[in-house]
């Protein structure tokens, strides 16, 4: 999946149907001889009048069986040796097709996602209805659904079968989906690759004077000539006081010479998703006080990546990197040694990294070899008109952390000399 350096970057990767079949063995080794268990991919929402957002299927429902098709049904059952594995599919429709594109074949599903049953919606509620007849049976729904489709289901069977009880499935998959497999770790490492170039083409467009989302446009630019036509998330590109805003969602205002400008961003490839932070100086030179706290964030940085290792929390990285904070902040004259570094360490430092951006976790869970986190810590002197943040992605091994974004820009230096290296 990672191919050479030459491969075909118009070739999208994608996790093979091996992965969707294992990962709905895995599911179901963990929930004994009597289940029915369903989840769903979710419909789009209204957008205005007769437009929609565009669908993105539930990523709980994508991770068993890898179909992106809008109200799409999954259906697992086992009563003993008595085992079914059925997807249902929207009938093919051409007159809805004629406007909103062709709906997945059964044919293609099955390709997709290693079942061998796939039928069309319209049988769903009858051999629904017959296999929860089968008693004593457990239902299982995703309780973390929250769509128009998700409500609609349940609101069904509390009619249908009233006597049926449902449980939350969610936390099984919570923890399947915290370890990453092999596939996943590939598409991860091609997101950050595709994330690298897309902040390349910023670093290299970067001029004082431009708009915050002229600067903006060239990440997604270099993202859809690659296929990749949304970002993992909407892109945040922050100059100047902007920057105070975590969430910065307006990219409206001018970039100026002396400003620091923070960009968040991420690629997606096969489903899962990068996650990187970057602050760069509009002007190509970090200030000597912007060199400074720039420093102190990328030494926080570094210890979280001594930090985390298997058997440790998300609350300890956050923890020694605020240690980390309080330090530095110290000698550098902005606290005093026994004052907390709470006002200016404004957020934690990790969060579980895969499918969501912000992946499913119980973040009192023990770290494990496989998981991927982020690692973003940051400080913020909104009255010095100082402040950034750094983020990049490990993969927790064995013995540490292997740092999957290593290969894009983080030291000052290497910041510097990348802007001093822009075509005039």
């Amino acid at each position: 999946m990672t191919g050479s350096a030459n491969q075909d970057r118009s070739i999208k990767p994608q996790l093979p149907a091996s992965f969707f079949v294992r990962n709905r063995q895995r599911l179901q080794d963990q929930l004994g001889e009597q289940y029915l268990v369903l989840l769903l991919a979710g419909s789009s929402l209204c957008r205005t009048a007769d437009e929609d957002y565009p669908f993105f299927a539930n990523r709980n429902f994508f991770y068993l069986c890898g179909i992106e098709q809008e109200n799409a049904m999954l259906l697992l059952f086992r009563q003993g040796a008595d085992r079914r594995e059925i997807l249902f599919l929207p009938a093919r429709d051409a007159l809805q097709e004629r406007w909103t594109g062709r709906r997945l074949s059964r044919e293609q599903a099955t390709l997709k996602s290693g079942m061998a049953e796939v039928l069309y919606r319209d049988s769903f509620e009858a051999v629904f209805l017959d296999l929860a007849s089968r008693m004593p049976l457990r239902l299982w729904l995703d309780f973390s659904a929250n769509n128009p489709q998700a409500a609609g289901a349940q609101n069904w069977i509390e009619t249908k079968s009233p006597g049926l009880e449902a449980s939350n499935l969610s936390p099984f998959l919570t923890q399947l989906r915290m370890v990453k497999s092999q596939e996943e770790i590939a598409c991860l490492n091609e997101a950050i690759a595709l994330t690298n170039r897309g902040i390349a083409a910023m670093m290299q467009n970067l001029r004082p004077g431009m708009m915050e989302y002229q600067l903006w446009s060239h990440f997604n630019h270099a993202l859809a000539l690659e296929g990749c036509l949304a970002p993992a998330f909407p892109s945040i590109v922050a100059a100047g006081e902007n920057i105070f805003c975590m969430h910065y969602m307006h990219p409206g205002s001018p970039i100026r010479s002396g400003d620091l400008v923070q960009i968040d961003v991420g690629a997606t490839a096969g489903g899962l998703c990068a996650d990187i932070s970057r602050a760069f100086p509009a002007n190509g030179r970090f200030s000597q006080k912007q060199l400074a706290i720039y420093e102190l964030v990328r030494e926080c940085q570094e210890t979280a990546f001594a930090t985390i290792r298997p058997g440790v929390r998300l609350s300890e990285i956050n923890e020694r990197c605020r240690l980390t904070a309080q330090r530095g902040l110290a000698a550098m004259g902005f606290i005093n040694s026994s004052q907390s570094s709470n006002d200016y360490f404004w957020h934690g430092v990790s969060h579980h990294l895969g499918l969501d951006v912000h992946d499913v976790a119980n973040r009192e869970a023990l770290l494990q070899k496989g998981m991927v986190i982020t690692v973003e810590p940051g400080i913020y002197l909104p009255l010095l008109h100082l402040g950034l943040r750094l983020e990049d992605d490990v993969l927790v091994t064995e013995n540490g952390c292997l740092l999957l974004s290593r290969h894009i820009p983080r030291e000052a230096s290497e910041i510097e000399a990348a802007l001093q290296n822009r075509p005039l």
